[in-house]
């Protein structure tokens, strides 16, 4: 681990004891915790840009032949530089991959009435049930109960037959996401 990420790394551990502090009083102040953890976020960054451009400078010696120079690539980080003030890179930071959200909306439910909140099940009753809420419950039932996603769209068309599927606003859509996270993918 090069000097940088591990200046970086010092940083942010020390801006994260700073949060345990500030977090033990009755009363914290908010935005000094907000500051000591924008602080500690971005100093996990520059730590974890460091260890990428070192990974890609080792790969780059590896894959070199031997009779060209090695370029040395330095991460262009003052340690020195403080870290509430934005810093300009040339170099973008990695790709983070799937949020946590992206993930969350992929997860297998195990029953569809528990997860709607009072919102959903009145925008759902009145869009499939007309207004209906218990007529909306019983069908979340009917659809748990349910062997295939396919089976169960069948039950949802025959229940709501005059519904717009291709509005994506109306709601009919986001309710057929959430039936279809009620099976296994296949």
């Amino acid at each position: 681990m090069s000097d940088s990420s591990t200046t970086s790394l010092q940083i942010a551990q020390a801006a994260l004891n700073q949060c345990q502090e500030l977090l033990s009083s009755k009363m914290p102040p908010w935005t000094e915790v907000y500051a000591s953890l924008s602080q500690a976020q971005r100093a996990i960054a520059i730590a974890e840009y460091c260890i990428d451009e070192e990974a890609l400078s080792k790969r780059a010696i590896c894959e070199t032949p031997v009779d060209v120079p090695k370029p040395e690539i330095s991460p262009n980080v003052d340690p020195s530089l403080p870290l509430n003030n934005p810093v300009s890179e040339a170099k973008p930071f990695p790709a983070a991959g799937a949020s946590l959200a992206d993930r969350l909306s992929e997860q297998r439910l195990e029953g569809l009435k528990n997860t709607l909140s009072i919102n959903n099940r009145v925008r759902f009753a009145s869009l499939l049930t007309d207004g209906n809420v218990p007529a909306l419950l019983a069908l979340c039932d009917s659809l748990e109960k349910s062997d295939s996603f396919e089976a169960a769209q069948t039950l949802i068309l025959g229940v709501a037959e005059n519904v717009d599927w291709d509005d994506e606003e109306n709601g009919g859509v986001e309710f057929l996401g959430l039936v279809r996270r009620l099976f296994p993918k296949t």
